[in-house]
């Protein structure tokens, strides 16, 4: 485990003391808890999005290196 520290208003922390005397874990817990959930709702999301595309091309025959020298087929290369 890492350690860092944070600045946070006297608003919040007092919403986090008292969720921490409520749920009797410390307000490290709480903090540490409640980034897990952001960052594990967020992979799921990317996850889900990555499984709605996934094969979307795989019947297609596609020339890579001809598709993108079409797309670039008015720069002039050095």
């Amino acid at each position: 485990m890492k350690r860092t520290q944070i600045y946070i208003d006297e608003k919040t922390y007092s919403h986090l003391a008292k969720e921490s005397r409520i749920k009797g874990v410390s307000v490290s817990e709480i903090i540490r808890e409640s980034v897990k959930n952001k960052l594990s709702k967020r992979a799921e999301r990317i996850l889900r999005s990555a499984e709605k595309v996934y094969g979307l091309w795989k019947d297609r025959k596609l020339d890579v290196d001809a598709y993108i020298k079409n797309l670039r087929k008015d720069r002039k290369l050095w």
